[in-house]
């Protein structure tokens, strides 16, 4: 499993920490493609297993 999060997007989970607030806006189309490719990248480098931090778009 592999998850990308960002400020908005919130979490299920534990041991992760926090929860950021859930703000349905922060879910934009360009946000959404930079998750996707950063998670096909991740996995695609054997980076599995973990939370990928996206916070720029």
């Amino acid at each position: 499993m592999t998850a990308v999060d960002w400020s908005g997007a919130s979490f299920r989970g534990e041991g992760l920490g926090m929860s950021s607030t859930y703000d349905a806006s922060s879910f934009t189309p360009a946000r959404s493609a930079a998750a996707v490719r950063a998670g096909v990248a991740a996995v695609l480098h054997g980076l599995t297993g973990i939370v990928v931090w996206v916070d720029k778009y």
